[in-house]
């Protein structure tokens, strides 16, 4: 069994801040999970949802924000007692914690592919750093995981499921044979015996 920090130790410290990695390498963990988008001036920026409240509680978008407007905003602020925190880079967060993991799950956010290319952008900073046999892509987008796997024939993919898939679990693992995938990712609530049989007895790791 892998223990995983999800979006670094978020329960201990605002989520996706480079504090949150940092928090959960001083705990131990060495393997990691996190959400990447892109900002309007072309960024890769990890943040969980597709935009950032401000102090107004106004939506601000990530695709239509520049990384330095977006610096400007605290994440944390919900978060008792934390200080002022902000969302970091894809680059920032592997400077913190690449050299002492040996998972790195990039969830990649490209729902209708809101970020077009991203996925040639996150694979060359991949090959760049030298990471690809520490990094797992995943995404809920389909469209998304073929795309990379058309890029490369070699990078290590985890399909998500929610939905119908993740009811029908045989419809899951076709579409995940076809793009070649190494895992199925499935919700907790549909983590049963019999689904995570057929995963595994259909040659996948399950997450």
């Amino acid at each position: 069994m892998r223990i995983i920090a999800h979006r670094g130790a978020s329960a201990y410290s605002p989520e996706n801040t480079i504090e949150a990695f940092r928090l959960a390498l001083e705990m131990g963990s060495a393997d990691f999970e996190f959400d990447v988008h892109r900002t309007k001036d072309g960024v890769l920026a990890v943040c969980h949802n597709y935009f950032v409240l401000d102090r107004s509680e106004q939506k601000v978008f990530i695709s239509k924000t520049s990384f330095e407007e977006l610096r400007k905003i605290d994440v944390s602020r919900l978060f008792i007692g934390s200080d002022f925190h902000c969302i970091p880079s894809f680059e920032e967060v592997l400077d913190t914690i690449a050299d002492r993991s040996q998972l790195i799950n990039i969830e990649i956010k490209n729902e209708r592919n809101i970020y077009p290319g991203i996925e040639d952008q996150i694979l060359k900073i991949i090959k760049e750093r030298d990471l690809s046999k520490k990094v797992l892509i995943s995404s809920f987008d389909y469209g998304t995981l073929q795309r990379m796997r058309n890029i490369s024939p070699t990078i290590p993919i985890g399909m998500l499921v929610h939905g119908l898939d993740s009811i029908f679990i045989k419809n899951a693992i076709k579409k995940a044979k076809d793009i070649k995938a190494e895992n199925i990712h499935i919700d907790i609530r549909t983590a049963c015996k019999k689904h995570v049989s057929a995963i595994r007895e259909a040659g996948f790791r399950c997450f």
